[in-house]
């Protein structure tokens, strides 16, 4: 499992590239395909943390290792939204960049197991944790903004620029992001923070 930015640009390209031959419903092809496509690319991944806090028998440490997703149906939503509002290029690219950002950012995005040991006893112990991410959006929007200027004017390889760009961008927001979990009963209370990679 792992976050694989070659997958996610060919599957925005074929995106974009089947949206030449749409006359009507661009837009809704485009919300709709690319989050799933985002969520796809996430669901590859895999989180980790480092954990600590109380089991009943006493202290514990350990780590966990789950997985991530999102909410693709509202993600859709709000990139239709976005796409319908027909900003200009900064403006768009800002726009994307908060849909995908308050995707991933939703609460309960990550389920993971910890496993460790109680500190007293050295006993093994796991339990689950949930979670969310946290990443920075200007990791997605400021490449747009470059992009959508070197598009103007561009005769051919736009879509492969784009998709080129935009997998890099979310590739790089979600490499840099944190992952922080809550460690769930049997756990007694603890937390966790780690990556998605």
């Amino acid at each position: 499992m792992a976050l694989v930015s070659a997958t996610l640009q060919t599957d925005i390209l074929a995106i974009f590239l089947a949206m030449n031959d749409i006359v009507e419903g661009g837009d809704e092809y485009q919300a709709e395909k690319v989050s799933k496509a985002i969520k796809k690319y996430i669901l590859a991944g895999k989180t980790t943390t480092s954990d600590s806090g109380a089991a009943p028998a006493g202290s514990y440490s350990g780590a966990s290792d789950g997985v991530m997703t999102i909410d693709a149906s509202q993600l859709e939503e709000d990139l239709l939204n976005t796409f319908n509002a027909k900003y200009g290029n900064d403006d768009l690219a800002d726009h994307i960049a908060t849909d995908i950002d308050n995707a991933c950012k939703a609460e309960n995005t990550v389920q993971a197991t910890s496993k460790g040991t109680i500190s007293s006893t050295g006993s093994s112990f796991s339990g689950p944790a949930v979670g969310k991410f946290t990443g920075t959006k200007t990791l997605i929007s400021t490449p747009l903004k470059t992009c959508f200027s070197s598009m103007t004017g561009m005769l051919t390889g736009g879509n492969e620029l784009y998709a080129q760009v935009f997998a890099t961008a979310i590739d790089a927001y979600m490499k840099a992001g944190t992952i922080t979990v809550q460690l769930k009963p049997p756990f007694v209370s603890g937390s966790g923070s780690g990556k998605i990679a």
